[in-house]
């Protein structure tokens, strides 16, 4: 049993290591650790929500610098396509900790829980075509593979935007309730 201070909690490493096996198999094989790691943290050990965020966020640099090494020794990665996005991403990570001051931590849950669900249903739509291409079902017309992948990706889309209309909406109102506290309280040192 290990006592976590930021748990409040005793958790054996026996119940750990399943759950840090299956994000580190899940990173390695489909690159979406965090899909697992979070939700383990927050939901099974109990983590605060920003905790598990932030937590996954140092997992995810640690094993991302040792796969990102391998990987580019047998020429798998495109340092311009990492670069244009690693530039995107460093906008996002500054808008996203900004956010977290002012969205509340149920809201945080809640964004993943829907974004979870919606991506769930979205990877479903695409068992039927990973069927046909194992030969395990009757081959797909081209058309009828292009709706499903097309389908797939629109919905996993739309997951991705509600979840960063939710967080954007409460952190505009949460920045918004907190200039408006401000003011109340100069008018009321006036």
């Amino acid at each position: 049993m290990v006592y976590f201070k930021s748990l409040k909690a005793k958790v054996s490493v026996l119940f750990i290591i399943p759950l840090a096996f299956a994000t580190g198999m899940s990173a390695a094989t489909i690159a979406v650790g965090g899909f697992i790691g979070v939700p383990s943290l927050i939901y099974v050990l109990g983590a605060p929500g920003l905790m598990g965020s932030a937590t996954e966020l140092v997992i995810a640099f640690v094993m991302g610098l040792g796969g990102s090494f391998k990987y580019a020794l047998h020429g798998l990665v495109d340092f311009r396509l990492t670069a244009i996005i690693l530039a995107g991403s460093l906008f996002g990570i500054q808008l996203g900790a900004m956010g977290t001051t002012y969205v509340k931590p149920f809201m945080i849950k809640f964004v993943m829980g829907a974004i979870m669900v919606v991506v769930l249903f979205s990877r479903a739509l695409m068992v039927p075509v990973y069927l046909a291409q194992l030969g395990l079902i009757h081959p797909m017309s081209e058309t009828t593979v292009k709706v499903f992948k097309s389908s797939s990706f629109a919905i996993m889309a739309f997951a991705l935007l509600l979840g960063a209309f939710i967080i954007l909406k409460a952190m505009w109102q949460g920045r918004r309730a907190e200039r408006e506290t401000a003011r109340q309280e100069a008018l009321e040192q006036a």
